[in-house]
């Protein structure tokens, strides 16, 4: 099963929520480009986009925790 476009958009919102446009967008590019390389995240295999989805989670978890702990100063 491939992502859609509609799920790449879920996800990368979700970035933006939480932590604005520019640092969301620029998080969520900084991993996605890790795994596509020179390639469309649309021409990764299922493996390879269920690694990048796992790592993009990953990733928000840490700069949530970051995050609250700046807020909690």
């Amino acid at each position: 099963m491939r992502l859609e476009i509609k799920e790449w958009n879920q996800i990368h919102d979700k970035f933006v929520d939480k932590f604005g446009w520019e640092m969301g967008t620029s998080i969520f590019l900084s991993i996605s480009k890790e795994y596509t390389k020179e390639r469309s995240a649309y021409e990764l295999d299922q493996y390879e986009q269920r690694k990048m989805i796992i790592a993009l989670r990953a990733k928000y978890k840490e700069e949530a925790k970051c995050l609250e702990k700046e807020k909690a100063k």
